[in-house]
């Protein structure tokens, strides 16, 4: 056969190609079919089952509905799926999909003896790590923070308090002060128009629609209670009309 460069037996059983042809089964083609690659030897070698397309690099793992052939930086391998998946944003490389699955770190971490990527500087009290990793000054109002303005405060000074990551200098109507040495507000039970703690039975005053039973705020009275007013009514009642007769 005028493709092959060499051959055994029947001439048509070929052991390699010239130049513009690939070797498939003993025969040669100008060209692999699909789910077949070329080799740097000129041979067509069908693809990892998994794969519809490849190429020579003997493509075997899928990310993002690729085949590759090995995981991308960033990414480990799940032999459960055949695929890789995303590492913890602060991996460089890992084993797996724990932040403490870490194997290097990005040049502004090191890592730590459980694994962890960590930053090389450790803010202090008051400041924040920005996205360059320098270290920024918080709000004059917060005593820790997770960025610039007043907004992003985790943590207040004295005598503020905590609210929706804000720093306020009471809790708003609603709301109560959690724990004086955590300073943050908490929202009253809905039942409350204002409060000293997160349960029905701290309410110190009822939202409209409610009415105030004992501790409780509720939305109707009880019978038991209605009866008492009643009685009550009664006997004033009869009190008034006693003091008429005299």
């Amino acid at each position: 056969v005028p493709e092959c460069a060499s051959c055994q037996g029947n001439s048509s059983h070929c052991l390699s190609c010239e130049k513009q042809y690939l070797l498939l089964d003993r025969s040669c083609r100008s060209h692999c079919p699909e789910d077949y690659y070329a080799t740097e030897n000129r041979e067509c070698i069908h693809c990892p089952a998994h794969c519809g397309e490849c190429n020579q690099d003997g493509l075997s793992v899928r990310y993002n509905g690729e085949c590759l052939a090995k995981c991308p930086n960033s990414t480990y391998y799940d032999a459960t799926t055949n695929e890789c998946r995303d590492c913890d944003m602060s991996c460089q490389t890992c084993s797996g999909h724990q932040p403490s699955s870490c194997l290097s770190c990005d040049t502004h971490r090191r890592k730590d003896a459980s694994g962890h990527c960590v930053w090389f500087i450790q803010c202090s009290l008051r400041s924040y790590m920005d996205h360059n990793g320098q270290c920024q000054q918080c709000h004059k109002l917060c005593h820790r923070c997770s960025g610039p303005g007043k907004d992003n405060c985790l943590s207040c000074n004295e005598p503020h308090f905590l609210m929706n990551n804000t720093c306020v200098q009471e809790c708003s109507v609603g709301y109560y002060a959690e724990d004086k040495d955590k300073r943050v507000c908490e929202r009253c039970h809905f039942s409350c128009k204002s409060c000293v703690g997160r349960h029905s039975l701290q309410c110190v005053n009822c939202k409209s629609g409610f009415f105030k039973q004992g501790s409780n705020c509720v939305e109707t009275c009880s019978e038991r209670l209605k009866e008492h007013t009643d009685t009550n009514n009664a006997i004033l009642f009869f009190i008034k009309e006693h003091h008429k007769l005299n």
